[in-house]
């Protein structure tokens, strides 16, 4: 009766924090097409209208193209926006993966998208106003009002700077110093078509166009200005300017494109794509002779929109279920995530123990001893064997990630290698193939991907204003739903560990010795309190706190704690002895 009450519990659990994090993807996608429909729908809006407007050159009481070309020729300008931005994307974070640092070009998009961000929020809060004022009390509605304008206009802005300053110094940051000197130069604009005449905003598309088009026709001169603005920004600066020949830049992501669309349509890829701009052109055109500019503006935003959004929601999903989960990238990304070689050391085996256990044994573990262990327990359990990654931190992180036992990763830190004995590595690993066996793996890598896409994207991109409140509310959001699932799936886990290597007192030992290592080790050892939490096989020790420590304490280890006690844990296995 109690397995029953026990596995019932484990499913509703399991369905909340699904509906939780089914809800929590939809408004983040519902919101992302909102911020990229926005800016594209509003600039159609005022591009068309200021090309058809004799305000446009000053002097003349003409228009400078009638209607329908002006729509045809706007369109053409913000698919070519939308393509420069989206390249410049898939650049810096190609950079990122590969360890080299962006080329300012790219750069300088992203961090324009950036500010149209920005400007999008804004743009859709004076939008929704009407219908707050009208649903809202009257003294919520003013808070609402006050604290949006506090963000958008004071925080956003000096944390903008802060983090500036920061990838200046190359704190936490792989930008170069040209691409931190092109934000500059997109805000003198933006002031100049703001106050003095709007045509100067025609720089920006046409750097934009220039940007395109010259990695496709002439990237030895596109590679040269970036070398230029590189090498002027350094020197006022101060600075040494980044080596060429280390950037990974606008023109390496367009020619790694063309040669992926020339190994699936062939040499015909350039030719098919000049038909199908040319097709664009004439289309837009036809359209917008038959089609008011209001309806093509909305269709070429929603479009817009789907595409973009629907690219990386697609990228994504294909990623996970590929085995390149968001998890794994997000510890490859804050740690030095390894797949051990051939024959090199898995950790040295700690000493001894305060308690007078016995001695850990001297020496190494090389990669073929803890993949005979993994294997044999892996086999134990009717499992085929996992990859094994080992992250170079000294906290004790365990855990196992992916959908299918067949594509799962195991991870083992070396602090956690170095400072357990055979036998308690054995119930270890024990227990993350329980996980795995348990099907545990596969929900929680699914529950965990919306909060690691979430930090991976200030990791890849920067600090966004727009962007970080989101991911923020995202990463608490799933590490609740997250740590709700999982304090349920322990004791199951610690159950299956038994279950494979018929030792309760291994894992007991196991636990009780990581709980003692982490009392031992310094306070600034787990500053990244999240990983901690989150990864670490037993809690980190509780810091108490001068002000509120109880409730701090119930948060974090009740609303957003991932195991249950351990002093409970071990009392449950050795009440099986």
């Amino acid at each position: 009766m109690t397995a029953i009450r026990t596995r019932a519990s484990l499913l509703v659990r399991t369905v909340v924090a699904a509906g939780c994090c089914l809800a929590l993807s939809s408004a983040v996608v519902g919101a992302a097409l909102l911020l990229v429909a926005v800016p594209v729908y509003a600039g159609v809006r005022y591009g068309v209208e200021a090309f058809s407007s004799p305000t446009f050159v000053p002097g003349t009481d003409s228009s400078l193209l009638v209607e329908p070309v002006a729509a045809a020729l706007v369109i053409a300008v913000a698919i070519t926006c939308l393509v420069a931005v989206e390249l410049s994307l898939r650049t810096v974070r190609t950079a990122r993966e590969r360890g080299s640092p962006a080329g300012a070009l790219a750069q300088g998009t992203v961090e324009l998208a950036s500010y149209v961000l920005l400007l999008s929020s804004l743009l859709i809060a004076l939008a929704a106003l009407p219908f707050l004022r009208s649903t809202l009390p009257d003294p919520a509605f003013a808070l609402l009002i006050l604290l949006g304008f506090f963000y958008l206009v004071t925080v956003s802005y000096v944390w903008a700077a802060h983090e500036w300053l920061r990838s200046r110094d190359g704190v936490d940051d792989e930008r170069t110093t040209g691409g931190n000197w092109l934000v500059l130069v997109v805000f003198a604009v933006g002031y100049l078509s703001a106050a003095v005449w709007p045509g100067f905003a025609l720089l920006v598309v046409a750097a934009l166009g220039w940007l395109v088009f010259g990695s496709i026709l002439a990237p030895d001169h596109v590679d040269r200005v970036r070398d230029a603005v590189e090498r002027r920004a350094a020197e006022s600066a101060e600075e040494e300017p980044v080596d060429p020949a280390n950037v990974y830049g606008f023109t390496d992501e367009v020619e790694r494109i063309r040669v992926r669309l020339e190994r699936t349509a062939g040499p015909r890829a350039a030719a098919l794509a000049a038909i199908g701009a040319l097709a664009a052109a004439g289309g837009s055109y036809w359209a917008a002779t038959r089609i008011p500019t209001e309806t093509l503006a909305v269709s070429l935003a929603a479009a817009s929109a789907l595409v973009l959004v629907g690219v990386y929601a697609g990228g994504a999903i294909r990623a996970e279920f590929a085995g390149d989960t968001a998890v794994l990238r997000d510890l490859e990304d804050r740690f030095d995530l390894e797949t051990l070689a051939a024959g090199e050391p898995a950790g040295q085996v700690a000493g001894g123990t305060e308690s007078g256990s016995s001695a850990a044994v001297d020496g190494q573990r090389s990669r073929t001893q803890l993949e005979s262990l993994v294997t044999r327990l892996a086999g134990q359990a009717d499992l085929p064997t996992p990859e094994i990654r080992v992250p170079e931190r000294d906290t004790p992180i365990a855990l196992t990630v992916g959908y299918r036992p067949a594509a799962s990763t195991l991870v083992l830190s070396r602090g956690l290698i170095e400072t357990l004995e055979e036998r308690e590595l054995e119930a270890v690993v024990a227990h993350e193939l329980a996980h795995l066996k348990n099907r545990d793996a596969a929900v929680l890598t699914a529950l965990s991907a919306p909060g690691a896409v979430a930090r991976l994207s200030r990791s890849r991109y920067g600090y966004n204003p727009v962007v970080e409140p989101l991911a923020a509310v995202v990463r608490i959001a799933s590490c609740w739903y997250v740590a709700f699932v999982s304090r349920g799936r322990e004791y199951a886990a610690d159950d299956g560990a038994v279950a494979i290597t018929g030792d309760p007192a291994g894992l007991a030992s196991a636990l009780e010795a990581l709980d003692r290592d982490l009392e031992r080790r310094p306070h600034e050892d787990l500053r990244e309190r999240d990983t901690a939490v989150a990864f670490a096989i037993v809690p980190p020790p509780w810091d108490e706190h001068r002000f509120f420590d109880r409730t701090r304490r119930f948060v974090t280890r009740t609303i957003f704690g991932t195991h249950p006690s351990t002093e409970k844990r071990i009392d449950r296995l050795r009440a099986r002895l």
